[in-house]
């Protein structure tokens, strides 16, 4: 895998994965404070939730929390051209998810959070993006936490498999139900985020480990990026999946 960070490529491990970052460091430019939103497509919205900088309270919204979110997820052009498809919009909110189960613990302490969607032409590949946005550090840390107790010990349903490590920590698991055999899920902590990718493949050609890894890459740069306020640039358009 080539991992391009400033106009310089570096061998990071198998495959191929090009990751176009704006600038110098792990790349992208400082975030303009009064507008955090970065990069965007013609399908990204933010609505909902207060307005003002933090969450005012146990269970408030946090405006700047949903442009994190916003400018985190990978718009389209930031995509391989194989997985432009929109299957869901990007957008986000100034709130805490609103389906808090599997696991109950992923939604204390969260602010904001957003997701968007994309397929391949004939459906056969999906890529679901979900991130949470918690008032701090702690807060995410505990809720992935929460989240990884979940997977290891839900062995009836999931399957924990020996995906890439991402961000400060992250784990990958699949499904033993026949309707989601060819999904594998990662969920990713870094900062006060926590990234959940769900990669689905009925192709029949074995694709999901690989493109797992690179997806999940892009995604877990994208957050450092917003971690160390510069602007998420992080991109897979150039990758072949």
């Amino acid at each position: 895998m080539r991992f391009t960070t400033g106009g310089t490529t570096r061998a990071v491990g198998v495959g191929v994965l090009v990751l176009s970052l704006a600038l110098t460091g792990c790349g992208g430019k400082k975030k303009n404070k009064k507008s955090k939103s970065g990069s965007g497509s013609s399908h990204s919205r933010t609505v909902g939730g207060a307005t003002g900088g933090g969450a005012a309270g146990k269970g408030a919204g946090s405006l700047s929390g949903a442009q994190d979110a916003k400018a985190i997820l990978p718009p389209a052009d930031t995509m391989p051209a194989a997985l432009r498809n929109v299957s869901t919009e990007l957008h986000s909110r100034a709130k805490a998810p609103s389906v808090c189960k599997d696991p109950g613990g992923k939604c204390k302490g969260a602010v904001a959070n957003g997701q968007v969607g994309y397929r391949s032409s004939d459906k056969s590949e999906l890529a679901g993006y979900d991130l949470i946005v918690y008032r701090n550090e702690t807060a995410a840390e505990r809720a992935f936490a929460a989240w990884k107790s979940y997977a290891e010990n839900n062995h009836h349903e999931l399957k924990v498999l020996d995906g890439p490590s991402q961000g400060e920590a992250s784990i990958t698991y699949g499904y033993k139900t026949p309707a989601k055999k060819n999904t594998q899920t990662i969920v990713i902590f870094q900062g006060k985020y926590v990234a959940t990718l769900d990669l689905r493949d009925d192709s029949g050609e074995g694709k999901t480990q690989r493109d797992l890894l690179t997806l999940s890459e892009v995604f877990a740069t994208r957050m450092l990026q917003a971690t160390r306020d510069e602007t998420p640039s992080a991109t897979a358009a150039n990758v072949k999946v």
